[in-house]
Order: structure tokens, then C-alpha cells, then sequence
């Protein structure tokens, strides 16, 4: 679709950076806005979002833009809510921002039908749950009846919404629930390997007996029916492999490692030629069972069992071919020429295969034997050899065009290149820009190569590594001149946005590899750029522009006419915007009530120093409360759930803005069925205690990028405290 409308690939990066413009400035916690304007301000971005979305409601060609801004707007609404955690240092739990941010984009998704708010919603609620499970604010350690009992009701759950979607036009969105489905099952069985359960055996081992026994039977009737039928969706089919591998391969190496012990290298050929054997079985299998009517399918299924098992022969025949080498030939010189010897006898004896069956066998030898002649060009550690080696593969890449086997040489081809290269720059001392031009290079060839052979397997994989090359010519370049710096992202940035607008094919790993690059990109730019966190907001505001501007001028003159709009009422939306704004305004002015109104006290704490995505740079608190709460525990005073903390006034003082703060150390600890006490001696603060940790709401205190070091040193918290027992953190000094 987006190929079609390439005119709009300008207004989706303009808003792309837009946002990432809006989470940078919020995340750089200006200090020279004051609360009640970063309040505003986001406000007014959710605001003037959804006036845009209706204005471009009305439009005949660009009504589907409102789309766009609606769900901006919901984006907009979890800034804020995240603004607001941030700003008032107070429950700024990762799991309740996300939960609140949740429920609109439900509310929203159902108005409208739009697939990404349905996507937004899975993507919320799974952090919902995950930050829930595992909190950033707290540690807490899971004991295995527990851990278990997690995971278990994570595999059912997702399960249940899976087969809910399975039949729906939401299928695609059931295929990640599944996936989550079985990432828990496998974790949980993994953990609780057979081998450590037969080695630990427990009464607890049945249970997971009794499951791992669940599981083998589940993979046993999906293997024969996957050899057999082959009905389900590919996606659903593919998963399930990928899984049940994965399961087989832990179990099976892990006891074959533990057998075979400190043999387990020399041995590792008896394992190869069962993975050749099930290898040839399994491809003999699938190309007798093959129908006319999913040819399409049984391809893609074929290339990953023979991608899968030859990784798999390439890692067994490396280990146990280089233990094997070293044993025979010694590990001095010997050694080096008998990895050039048994190489290049992996190399011919793959290409001297011509079964269809065996593909693995003739894939694992010859990636095997490229692997040990590169080994041999290591050890030995001359550049000719390199370029001896770079001659050996161009002649293969040549000689091989137009065989699947080109893809392993024209990748060793580039590697074998790549090394000679690079040793000459280490040999001749040259200035280190000179390797981010040497990357460069690289990109560009293979660039022109795609662009050659853009419909072949070989142009796909001539983009990729140009795709690398150019990441790589990027990352740490802001160390070196900054004209260079900004040149080369600007080559890449190009390059990139030069495939969005005029794709030269129409695969679908080209197009997903595309977006992918962009998406890895942008995040990596966000932990490597050196700028604070402010600039690079003011940067994307500019190039959010920019791209607004190309779109304006370019991009609609080559977009195509709205068509099949989804119609969706303003006034529900305009409902829940109000909605929104009432409770960020509401939960904003109880904030500022408390700081006004509560009760100040100070807490001794030992600070952290993470960073929020959403929030940016906070210091993560441990306070004396946790202490003393985890020490009732160890004494065998077990209480959970919401909680009162009963905090008493010490001698101690601390000096706060011309007046003396007492420091205040926690006491008792009570059920929240109790009444708070509050008087001059003694404060109660509420919190929310699991699985032997206590969350008091007030763990994260958010701070101004890059002035880390400045609260280094603080060791006491100033809290105000209301007459229910809800806390929020001022500020942090030093006593």
C-alpha cells in the first residue's frame, strides 16, 4: 500500500520524528519549565492532535491522515500521563502508566476500527502485565511455586486470546499472542530442564514431568500433523516449529553435553550425523507430501528446516571438527594448515552433492569449510592471504551465479575483502575516519549491485549488507569530525528514505528489512548520540518539519486519492478527549495540593541511576522502609497487599529552605484497613507489599539529563504526606 502511496512515506517520517521530537523533550526534564507549563503543553499536544484529525476528516483525498493524527493523539495522551509520573515524582510506576494508557486506546479502537489502535492496545497490554510481573521501581525474586504459577497463567491466557482471534479478522494480532504463549511455555519448561530434573529430582519434579510429558505430546501430534495435513496458517505452523525446536535443542544438547562431559567436542560427530540423518529425513518427508495447492507454503517451510538444521551442523561441525584439529595436528603450525586442509575438503565435498535431500549436508559443509579457511587466514595473519582468499571466492561467486551456493561465497566474498582491507589500515597506522569510508565503500557497491540485481537472491542480499555497512559507518562516527558525522547520516538517511519512496522490489523481506533498518536506526541513535536529550528533540522538531515541508511540496502531488476510509464519529472521540483531559488536569492540580498542603518529612534512602525511555534520566530510591519491611519478614511478621507504614519522629533534623525538616524511620507496619495515624510524632504513608518487597510510590525521582552527578550524594528524601497516607517526593538533599 505504501509503495502505491509513496508520497506519504514524507508525512509518516515527518511524524516519526515529531514524536520522537515530543518524548525527548519531555524526557530532558527542562528545568527552566516550570509544572504547571509542561502540563499545559502536553495538553495542548493532545489537543491540537485531535483538531487535526478532524479537520483532515473532512478532506476527499487526505481523510485517512485523520487516522494518522487520532492515533497521535493517543500516543500524545501516554506522554502526558508518563509527564505527569515524571513531573510529581510520585506512583510513577511503569505498569499503572501503561494500564491508564491502555484503556483509552481500547475505547478508541472500538470507535473507530482503526488496526493500529488495535495493535497499540496488544502492545500496552502486554507491558501492562510484564511491568506488573517484573516492576522497575522494586527487585522482586519469585520463588518456583510462584514463578511457575506465573507463567502458567501467562500460557493460558494468551492461549484463550489467541484461539478467541484465531477465526477473526484480528488473526494476525492472535499469531503474537501466541508467540508469548509459547515463549512462557518454553521458558518455564527450559528452566526446569529433563536433565535437571532427573539430576535434582524433587516431589516437585513430577509436576514438571507431568508438564514436560504435556508438552512432548502436544509436539508429537503437531509433527504429524504438520507431515501429514498442513491446514493451519503458515505463521501459526511456523511458530510452533520454531518453538518445539528450540524445546528439542535445549533438552537433547543439554544432555548430550552433560553425558559426554569434557568429550563432548570429540564426540559431537556422532550428534552431526543425527542431525544429517533427521535432516534427510525430514526434507525426503515434506517433498513426497508436497500439493499443488500449498506450494507456496511447503517453500517456506522447506527453507527453514534447511536453514535451521544447517546453522545447527555448522555450529556441531566447527566445535568438533576444531577439536578434532587440534588433537591430531597440536596447536602450533599443524594445527593452522589443517584448518586449510579439512576446509577446503568441506568446500568440495559440499559442492560434489547434488541430492535434493541432502541440502543441509551440502549447506553445512560448505559453510563449515568457508568457516575454517577463514580461520586459517586469522592464524596466519598475513593480508595476502586475505586477498588470496578474496580471490577464491569471487571465482566462486562467479562461477556459481546462478546456484542457490552463490549467497555463501558472495558473503565470503565480502568478508574475505572486507579483512584485507582492513588489514592494510592497521598495518599502515591511517587516520580511523578512513575505516568509516572504507564502510562506505562497501555500502555503495553492494548498493549499485542491488540495484542490479535487485530481483535475485543474490541483489536481496547485496541490499542487506549495504544495509549493514552503512549502520556501521555510522555508529561512533560523532567522535570524529562533525562535518563527516553529519554527512554520513545524511548518506544513510537518504539512502533509506530513498527505498521507502521508490522501492526497487516488490519482496516482502525487503520492504519488512526496510522499516526494520529504520526502526534500529532511530533507537540506536537514541543511546548514541552524545547530544542531550534536548537538542536531539529540537533536532527532530526540524527535520519533523522538513519532512512536512517535502510532503506539502512533493508528496502530494504523487499520492493517490482516499479510498475504503474508515468512518469513525468525532463525538465519542471528542468525549474521550475531554475524558483525558479532565483526569490529567485532575490528577495534576492533587499533586499540587499535596506539595502545598502535606505533611514534609525527610526519609534517609541509597539512590540508583537508570533511565526511562518515556521519562528520561530518574534516580531509582531504596529507602529505609524497604529495609525494616524486608526485616519484618525475615522475623516471620508476614503482611501483604496494601498496607499502612507507621513512620516516628526522630531527633534527628535536617536543614530544608531556612527551616528544619525531621527525619522521620518507619516503625509498624499494619493492614490498610486500619486508619492512618497522623499527629506530631508520628506519619503513616500507604504502600503495596508482594512477594516480600513494599512499594511506597515514591521510588523514582526524576531529574534533568546529565546532571547525575549532582544528586550523587543526596542521601535523604523530603516527602510530603497527605492525611490518607498518599506520598509524594519534593526533592533530595544532602544531610
Amino acid at each position: 500500500m505504501l509503495s502505491q502511496k509513496r508520497g506519504d512515506i514524507p508525512y509518516i517520517l515527518g511524524l516519526i520524528f515529531l514524536l520522537a521530537g515530543v518524548v525527548y523533550f519531555f524526557a530532558s526534564n527542562w528545568p527552566l519549565l516550570d509544572r504547571p507549563a509542561k502540563i499545559a503543553l502536553s495538553m495542548m499536544m493532545i489537543v491540537v492532535s485531535f483538531t487535526i484529525a478532524i479537520i483532515y476528516k473532512k478532506s476527499a483525498t487526505f481523510a485517512y491522515l485523520s487516522n494518522w493524527w487520532l492515533l497521535v493523539s493517543a500516543i500524545s495522551f501516554g506522554i502526558s500521563t508518563a509527564l505527569v509520573g515524571q513531573t510529581y515524582n510520585s506512583h510513577a510506576d511503569s505498569y499503572l502508566l501503561f494500564l491508564i494508557w491502555l484503556i483509552p486506546v481500547i475505547l478508541l479502537a472500538f470507535f473507530t476500527n482503526y488496526r493500529p489502535f488495535f495493535w497499540l492496545a496488544l502492545l500496552l497490554f502486554e507491558l501492562t502485565i510484564w511491568m506488573k510481573i517484573y516492576p522497575t521501581s522494586i527487585r522482586i525474586d519469585y520463588s518456583t511455586h510462584q514463578e511457575t504459577s506465573i507463567y502458567l497463567a501467562m500460557t493460558a491466557i494468551h492461549l484463550l486470546i489467541f484461539y478467541a482471534l484465531r477465526k477473526t479478522s484480528f488473526e494476525k494480532l492472535g499469531f503474537v499472542t501466541l508467540i508469548v504463549a509459547q515463549y512462557c511455555a518454553l521458558f518455564l519448561l527450559n528452566k526446569h530442564s529433563i536433565y535437571d530434573l532427573f539430576s535434582n529430582f524433587s516431589s516437585l519434579s513430577i509436576v514438571y514431568f507431568i508438564f514436560h510429558g504435556i508438552y512432548i505430546v502436544l509436539l508429537l501430534f503437531f509433527w504429524r500433523k504438520f507431515i501429514n495435513e498442513r491446514k493451519s496458517h503458515p505463521v501459526i505452523m511456523a511458530v510452533h516449529l520454531l518453538f518445539f525446536g528450540i524445546y528439542l535443542i535445549y533438552n537433547t544438547f543439554l544432555i548430550y553435553i552433560m553425558v559426554f562431559g569434557e568429550t563432548v567436542f570429540y564426540t559431537g560427530f556422532l550428534l552431526l550425523i543425527a542431525v544429517f540423518g533427521f535432516s534427510v529425513y525430514t526434507l525426503k518427508k515434506l517433498s513426497n507430501t508436497v500439493k499443488e495447492t500449498d506450494k507456496k507454503w511447503s517453500r517456506y517451510t522447506y527453507k527453514f528446516f534447511v536453514g535451521t538444521l544447517s546453522f545447527l551442523g555448522t555450529i556441531i561441525a566447527i566445535a568438533s571438527i576444531s577439536s578434532f584439529t587440534a588433537l591430531v595436528f597440536g596447536f602450533g603450525t599443524g594445527v593452522k594448515y589443517g584448518f586449510l586442509i579439512i576446509g577446503a575438503i568441506c568446500v568440495v565435498g559440499g559442492l560434489s552433492i547434488r541430492k535434493s535431500d541432502w541440502t543441509v549436508i551440502r549447506l553445512t559443509l560448505q559453510m563449515t569449510g568457508i568457516a575454517l579457511l577463514f580461520f586459517f587466514a586469522y592464524m596466519h595473519g598475513e593480508t595476502w592471504v586475505f586477498w588470496l582468499l578474496a580471490i577464491l571466492f569471487v571465482s566462486m561467486t562467479a562461477v556459481l551465479f546462478r546456484l542457490r551456493d552463490v549467497l555463501l561465497y558472495y558473503l565470503a566474498m565480502n568478508g574475505a575483502v572486507l579483512s584485507a582491507i582492513l588489514s592494510i589500515f592497521w598495518d599502515s597506522d591511517l587516520p580511523r575516519e578512513w575505516i568509516k569510508l572504507i564502510f562506505l565503500v562497501f555500502g555503495l557497491v553492494n548498493a549499485a549491485l542491488f540495484s542490479k540485481w535487485a530481483q535475485q537472491r543474490l541483489g536481496l542480499l547485496a541490499y542487506l549488507l549495504s544495509l549493514g555497512y552503512f549502520f556501521a559507518m555510522t555508529v561512533g562516527v560523532e567522535e570524529h569530525s562533525t562535518a563527516l558525522a553529519i554527512g554520513l547520516h545524511l548518506i544513510f538517511a537518504a539512502y533509506f528514505y530513498f527505498h521507502l519512496t521508490y522501492p526497487k522490489s516488490s519482496s516482502r523481506l525487503y520492504l519488512w528489512v526496510t522499516w526494520a533498518a529504520v526502526t534500529v536506526f532511530f533507537i540506536w541513535k537514541y543511546y548514541e548520540f552524545v547530544w542531550k536529550l534536548l537538542h536531539k528533540s529540537l533536532a527532530f522538531f526540524i527535520v519533523s518539519f522538513l519532512f512536512f515541508l517535502i510532503f506539502y511540496l512533493w508528496g502530494k502531488k504523487h499520492t493517490e486519492k482516499a479510498q475504503n476510509i474508515l468512518k469513525w464519529s468525532w463525538k465519542p472521540a471528542a468525549v474521550l478527549l475531554v475524558l483525558q483531559l479532565v483526569f490529567i488536569g485532575f490528577t495534576a492540580w492533587q499533586k499540587e495540593q499535596l506539595l502545598k498542603n502535606g505533611e514534609l518529612i525527610a526519609l534517609q534512602l541509597e539512590p540508583l541511576d537508570p533511565r526511562s525511555l518515556l521519562q528520561g534520566d530518574y534516580v531509582q530510591l531504596n529507602y529505609a522502609v524497604h529495609t525494616a519491611y524486608q526485616n519484618e519478614q525475615q522475623n516471620g511478621r508476614f503482611i501483604e497487599g496494601k498496607i499502612h507504614v507507621q513512620l516516628e519522629q526522630t531527633a534527628e533534623q535536617v536543614p530544608y529552605h531556612g527551616k528544619y525538616v525531621a527525619v522521620y524511620k518507619p516503625v509498624h507496619f499494619t493492614k490498610a484497613d486500619q486508619p492512618a495515624v497522623v499527629n506530631e510524632k508520628t506519619v503513616t504513608i500507604q504502600g503495596k507489599a508482594r512477594y516480600g518487597n513494599i512499594n511506597l510510590g515514591i521510588e523514582h525521582f526524576f531529574i534533568p539529563e546529565n546532571t547525575g552527578v549532582k544528586w550523587e550524594d543526596k542521601n535523604i528524601a523530603l516527602v510530603r504526606v497527605a492525611e490518607n497516607g498518599d506520598a509524594l517526593l519534593e526533592t533530595l538533599i544532602k544531610r
